[in-house]
């Protein structure tokens, strides 16, 4: 049975909502919507648009609906074309078109693909959990690797899981069982129109897979082929290797980046390649082998000569490394010097073109295994794949070779008490452009959205992308009552407070911090997330405060959680407990050392909640919902700036810089505190995360006090920030702010746009939907009108409520 749905007709499509929905979200709608349009429509094929929607303003879900109903919308359009239409002149030719005009014109008129592409798969099943609540059901698929679709118990927990399974497709006497029941697995009920799984998430289909004793991966892969919206990870958009070995087709279709404030960085990392000279080796001894074969010699010959001369080229840079540190010695190269180099190591624009014809047959001979027939391991092929694509970006155009560094480097690696030199090599590109913008010509449009896209300045200059539609939406809550945004100078004692490198490393500051956080964590119930600039700050401050007792001191107040570096793993199970401490329950005994607090896991009586402190960009920040209690405050201790010690960042910094005027790109100054804030304002997100939600938002840096810093994040809460002449102060405006908290359970707002569309009743038809609600582009002011018509009470004519979302949400949002 179909949920109630509210009806909403914008910018001329019918639109379903689960609930009633909110201004900004019908902004939001009418932002997708025309941008869509007008990418349908435009002789070019193209428009794009980069749109922010706060933290748990409900984004994903208005993002889904509109996009969807515009597929929906288009579909219908497409139908209603008859053939005198369709052939023009109101002529129809004599005799049946022929099956391939047929088939082009189907093609033709099909509405594009969407593709919905996030960072992680754990994203992806939030998403599908948004879409469940809806009423749109159309086919659709999810792609993932096979470690998250194998049922075959056999391989799946094999570590070489992906040539296991490709060997066993080959070998006629060990033929995957799950394999041969694919279509049954397609065919089955439950994943029909009407199924209990007609939408459905990688867990989903993983059980249903175990149920028939069929494969979830291709399966997956199947129903992409046919689906009108497919799910995946940002790397199978990004990189052309991951396209063409899962078949992801993306011309004229549809991309939406969720989450895609990293999508600078992503596209940078999806034209970069880092090897170490172990597995240029192992690759170089494979080729060698294979190219003994004289079946095999003339493909895998010219890679081996690649390699080697690769490798000998490598070893001759050695003795001319710059010292970086004690540990870390390299040397770099761009543009001509680049291209010698390339030459020296025996890689010409051309001999190129016919080693890379020879890595993609040998490429394909290891996707697609025979038995019968020697090919690459799946290592040494992956290695092989990351190489060339990197090659392939950097000399597809004559100006892409000044956006690469060529870097040798030799770093010393400690493990297990051991010291051991690795030398690597790697090629990395400067420019997200040379990767992203290839995506956006050959798709018709692409939508990037986020809760924190700000500051939005750079996307268009660093991706080599028009952005016809912009929008800063407001967010959802009352921020008068249900936020309270501080950004504090002075810790107790009045002590300055300065996170930069001149002054972390003094024992004033850090001890000054850590009473701040006593004192903070006294006032705050339940969660807090506190987060650092980086993980060298973390543990610099947490072996300070052991030493001095401070640590105990705030372990009185709060069970304290944090984040480990690196293992996902650990800090799963570091989150499951932080969660379960917030309501009180107990921790398993196995786990409890994982925890730092003296209070008895037995008794939650004591206890005022937990703090986890974690790092900008790291595993809290992003994607985790902390809803409610579990995160009451965020405390942002300094500005997450780059590593300028990092190469890799020095070098963009630098290549800003240089490239400025020419590719009109940001400054290494600007493009730098671009990358400390969007980190930032992803940190904060964490504090509201739906419209009955409340929190405080604490800034401990005196730098926050600077116009031009503050101007950095996001729009929602720029005006919010309050800066009290005192650390005093700030703990009196929490006090009075928490005091109030059940108040704010229960209060509502009828201040703002949002509240005001809200607020006029709609009456549920008998299907589902309401009486009419209308959203209208505005070409005049380039804004929006909601036009309603519903009963506002018994008895009570219809009343017409127009309302001009563009001058009564003022700046709440921009549109171009």
């Amino acid at each position: 049975m179909e949920a109630q749905q509210y009806v909403y007709q914008i910018c001329g499509v019918k639109v379903e909502f689960p609930y009633r929905a909110y201004g900004s979200q019908l902004a939001f709608m009418g932002k997708v919507i025309t941008t869509l349009e007008r990418a349908f429509r435009d002789p070019d094929g193209h428009c794009n648009a980069l749109l922010e929607s706060p933290t748990g303003s409900g984004k994903s879900l208005s993002l889904l609906c509109a996009a969807l109903a515009w597929q929906q919308h288009r579909m219908v359009a497409a139908a209603s074309i008859g053939p005198a239409t369709q052939f023009g002149g109101g002529f129809i030719p004599e005799g049946p078109a022929s099956g391939a005009e047929d088939k082009h014109q189907a093609k033709k008129n099909k509405p594009p693909t969407i593709f919905f592409a996030t960072r992680t798969h754990s994203q992806i099943s939030q998403i599908v959990h948004e879409l469940k609540k809806t009423n749109y059901r159309v086919p659709m698929a999810i792609l993932a690797a096979r470690k998250h679709y194998c049922t075959n118990q056999h391989v799946c927990k094999k570590a070489n899981l992906d040539d296991e399974c490709k060997v066993l497709l080959k070998d006629p006497h060990k033929a995957c069982p799950q394999f041969k029941n694919v279509n049954k697995l397609k065919h089955h009920p439950a994943l029909r129109k009407g199924g209990c799984h007609e939408t459905h998430d990688i867990e989903d289909l993983v059980t249903l897979a175990r149920s028939v004793r069929g494969c979830a991966y291709f399966t997956s892969r199947i129903m992409a082929a046919d689906a009108q919206i497919v799910f995946c990870p940002y790397s199978y958009i990004l990189s052309p290797i991951f396209r063409k070995a899962m078949d992801v087709d993306i011309r004229g279709a549809i991309i939406i980046f969720d989450e895609a404030h990293n999508i600078e960085d992503m596209s940078r990392e999806a034209g970069s390649v880092d090897l170490d000279t172990s597995i240029l080796e192992e690759l170089r001894n494979e080729l060698e082998e294979l190219s003994s074969s004289e079946d095999s010699h003339d493909l895998y010959r010219p890679l081996f000569d690649m390699v080697q001369e690769l490798l000998i080229w490598i070893r001759q840079q050695d003795e001319n490394l710059q010292r970086k540190e004690v540990d870390h010695y390299y040397s770099n190269w761009t543009g001509p010097k680049g291209l010698e180099q390339l030459q020296a190591a025996g890689i010409s624009s051309e001999s190129f073109s016919i080693q890379l014809d020879c890595a993609v047959k040998a490429a394909g001979a290891a996707s697609d295994p025979d038995p019968e027939k020697p090919h690459l391991s799946g290592r040494c092929a992956s290695a092989m794949e990351g190489l060339f694509c990197a090659l392939k970006f950097m000399l597809s155009k004559p100006e892409y070779i000044h956006d690469y560094q060529i870097v040798v480097q030799r770093v010393l690696n400690k493990v297990e008490g051991t010291d051991e030199w690795l030398h690597k090599l790697s090629f990395w590109c400067l420019n997200p452009g040379v990767v992203f913008n290839e995506i956006a010509t050959i798709c018709k449009s692409v939508v990037l959205t986020s809760g924190t896209l700000s500051p939005m300045g750079s996307f268009a200059s660093e991706l080599g992308t028009s952005f016809e539609m912009v929008m800063e939406a407001p967010h959802i809550i009352d921020l008068n009552s249900q936020l309270l945004v501080s950004a504090v100078s002075f810790g107790p004692g009045n002590v300055p407070l300065n996170a930069s490198y001149q002054y972390a490393n003094t024992v004033a500051f850090q001890d000054a911090l850590g009473t701040a956080l006593e004192q903070i964590c006294n006032i705050v119930p339940d969660g807090a997330l506190v987060f650092f600039p980086s993980y060298k700050l973390l543990q610099r401050v947490c072996n300070r405060w052991k030493t001095t007792g401070q640590w105990k001191r705030i372990l009185d107040i709060k069970s304290v959680f944090v984040e480990p570096q690196g293992s996902t793993g650990k800090f799963e199970d570091i989150l499951k407990d932080f969660y379960k401490v917030i309501k009180g329950e107990n921790v398993e005994p196995s786990r409890r050392k994982r925890i730092l607090t003296p209070k008895n896991f037995t008794s939650a009586g004591g206890q005022t909640g937990a703090a986890f402190l974690a790092v900008c960009r790291g595993k809290v920040s992003e994607g985790i919902n902390f809803s409610d209690e579990n995160a009451r405050i965020v405390v942002v201790v300094g500005i997450p700036f780059p590593n300028l010690n990092d190469v890799q960042v020095a070098m963009k910094k630098n290549y800003n810089d240089n490239q400025k005027t020419l590719k009109s790109l940001l400054g290494g100054d600007q493009w730098y505190c671009y990358q400390a804030f969007r980190a930032l304002n992803q940190a904060v997100g964490r504090c509201i995360r739906h419209r009955g939600d409340y929190g405080a938002i604490v800034l401990l840096d005196e730098r926050f006090n600077k116009a031009n810093y503050t101007g950095y994040m996001s729009k929602w809460l720029r005006k919010s920030i309050m800066r009290p002449a005192s650390f005093q102060e700030a703990l009196r405006d929490l006090q009075a702010f928490f005091s109030k908290f059940e108040f704010l359970q229960n209060t509502g707002s009828t201040k703002k746009c949002s509240s005001v569309i809200s607020s006029i009743t709609t009456t549920p038809l008998p299907g589902g939907g309401v009486k009419s609600c209308s959203l209208l582009e505005d070409q005049s002011t380039d804004g929006f009108v909601l036009k309603t018509s519903s009963l506002v009470r018994e008895r009570q004519p219809e009343l017409e409520d127009v309302i001009k979302l563009s001058s009564c949400c003022g700046p709440w949002f921009d549109s171009k």
